[in-house]
């Protein structure tokens, strides 16, 4: 499963404190696909989208496939059940500089104190997973704004390339955000084909944001070479597939600080034999509330739409944690399956 433990991005950065979900997505719903924005700037069809994992076929290595019923954000110049080497890969490959993605509207205003971006990335090898010379390697950078103008669109977001590319000149330590995958980390996920990776947003605690992701494909042998010449990736697999983002905070304003209804009122039974019934706030929308059951590992064992009634009979007795989102409020509760 490609599930984020709570407290994996904590370790990462040092942090101990309790961490609460601000925001979250895993692109599985058509309520998590949209107000995501493309932008394919080179015109050579080559730019991210929304569908499944694209995976090499450990039996036809030429030949790739996509695979699970989940959904991911996707950069992948690979053609699906196309055999063949570079026919695999789309035309004008090597130009891919121009390509963005950007993401909805992210409300941080309730998040304080260390914020961080965690998401799962995927891979296209299932084969030779224990070869640390297979190298999986690879980055995207992560451009944050706080848009001066209601929604920014692509041309803010390459401003804020170019301005610090112009900084990176006279210090190299000036660097986008990035989350940055290794094929250490799969291997230390069980040879999975998803690893997780964060990157620290704590600058952007109390606002609205909006992120965009440019993937640089362009290719180089060294991976030091991204250390003398920015923007510069090491991406032997061509791909970079992203799924079950969130954002954490170590901490939230208080609710007469916000005024943030709460989505839930109560759980009308609790333990829980069969049934876990909850009772929306009127104020907000069914059709757009999400829910989540949690175990105690950070699991995630149940995910469907917002219902007054939820059957969790298949559960395994123990405690469990819902979580209960409008994509901008995040409630979480306890209950007892029995």
């Amino acid at each position: 499963m490609k599930n984020l433990l709570l407290f994996t991005a904590l370790l990462v950065f040092g942090v101990s404190s309790a961490q609460f979900i601000v925001w979250e997505n895993t692109f599985d719903t058509p309520e998590e696909r949209a107000g995501w924005k493309f932008y394919d700037g080179n015109n050579n069809n080559n730019t991210w989208d929304i569908g499944k994992q694209v995976v090499r076929k450990a039996a036809t290595p030429n030949m790739y496939e996509e695979v699970s019923p989940d959904n991911v954000l996707r950069y992948s110049r690979y053609i699906p059940n196309v055999v063949g080497g570079p026919a695999n890969l789309k035309a004008d490959y090597n130009n891919d500089i121009e390509d963005w993605v950007i993401s909805p509207e992210i409300d941080l205003t309730a998040a304080s104190g260390d914020i961080i971006l965690a998401a799962m990335i995927g891979r296209v090898s299932i084969y030779n997973t224990t070869s640390t010379a297979n190298n999986t390697d690879k980055t995207v950078f992560v451009y944050v704004s706080t848009p001066i103008k209601p929604v920014p669109d692509v041309t803010d977001f390459k401003a804020l390339r170019a301005d610090i590319t112009a900084a990176y000149t006279n210090n190299p330590n000036v660097l986008p955000k990035r989350l940055v995958i290794t094929n250490a980390d799969y291997i230390a996920a069980g040879n999975s084909l998803f690893a997780q990776a964060t990157a620290d947003l704590s600058q952007y605690a109390g606002q609205k944001i909006y992120i965009g992701f440019w993937q640089n494909n362009t290719v180089v042998n060294n991976p030091a070479a991204i250390s003398t010449s920015p923007f510069k990736d090491t991406n032997s697999s061509a791909t970079f597939q992203i799924d079950d983002m969130q954002i954490f905070a170590s901490a939230l304003l208080g609710i007469e600080d916000v005024k943030a209804p709460k989505i839930v009122t109560q759980l009308i039974q609790n333990p829980v034999v069969s049934t876990l019934q909850l009772q929306l706030n009127p104020a907000f929308e069914p059709t757009t509330t999400f829910v989540k059951v949690y175990n105690m590992l950070g699991q995630e064992v149940l995910a469907t739409v917002y219902k007054d009634q939820i059957e969790v009979s298949a559960l395994a007795a123990g405690t469990y944690i819902v979580h209960i989102t409008n994509g901008t409020v995040v409630e979480k509760l306890k209950f007892i399956k029995k």
